[in-house]
């Protein structure tokens, strides 16, 4: 009987947390640095999804980023923007999406050889300091992971839910065979939970984000959780059940 309970226990927390929204719920805190142009100060617009196209229905692509105001909020010279889920982010093992907890979009992209072949040529990013928490008062920096870095997002993948496999090239090569890399993933500066500093966290809900101090200034888009495969999901419910019985 009480086996049965918690399989039944287990299942509802999965279905509870496969139909919350994989998206920043809301903004905490928001405070825009100098230098930031006047129309990019809406934090409102990294709530949801990230947009899919701009206004004049180009897609968003690895060579195409978002830009518009209604799209994109500038932190500024060292401006900072906190945001929360409405969920517990948890922390994927290392197989499971790569161990890729949530996103941060941004309007990274790839610049390529426009004159030329159309290959790519460089990046383009504007890196800030990323922290998490869990009760959105003690934050912990993530090591070695910047906002407004890689990956350039695409919208080609159908889906913001999913981590993109680590390291892949992208100098000298076609846009498209790069995004064909991104597989089931659709970019985004991908975050290991794992990495915060001074901590061990099982789950997150807070995500800070705050600009660094040099010549850029960083934009950010939207936030997503990595989400497995329900199968998986509920696979990794049960054996946190099972641990916790034990």
């Amino acid at each position: 009987m009480k086996r049965s309970l918690v399989v039944v226990l287990l299942f509802m927390a999965s279905c509870s947390m496969l139909n919350a929204s994989p998206y920043a719920s809301s903004v905490i805190s928001f405070t825009q640095g100098p230098w930031a142009e006047d129309d990019y100060g809406d934090p409102s617009v990294v709530l949801g999804a990230p947009p899919s196209a701009d206004t004049y229905d180009w897609p968003i692509s690895i060579s195409y980023g978002p830009w518009e105001p209604s799209e994109v909020v500038s932190l500024g010279h060292c401006g900072s923007l906190t945001i929360a889920f409405d969920h517990q982010v948890m922390n994927n093992p290392a197989d499971v999406e790569y161990g890729i907890d949530f996103l941060i979009f941004s309007n990274t992209f790839f610049s390529t050889d426009y004159e030329g072949d159309g290959r790519i040529l460089g990046a383009y990013f504007e890196p800030a300091k990323i922290e998490v928490s869990q009760d959105g008062i003690t934050f912990y920096e993530i090591a070695n992971t910047f906002a407004d870095q890689l990956y350039p997002y695409t919208s080609s993948k159908g889906n913001f839910v999913h981590a993109t496999p680590p390291g892949i090239e992208y100098l000298n090569r076609q846009p498209a065979d790069v995004e064909d890399d991104y597989l089931t993933g659709c970019g985004g500066t991908q975050v290991d939970i794992s990495n915060a500093i001074g901590a061990t966290l099982d789950w997150i809900m807070y995500v800070r984000v705050t600009d660094i101090d040099d010549d850029g200034m960083a934009d950010i888009v939207g936030f997503a959780d990595v989400v497995p495969e329900p199968a998986t999901m509920i696979m990794l419910l049960a054996g946190i059940g099972l641990l916790r019985r034990k």
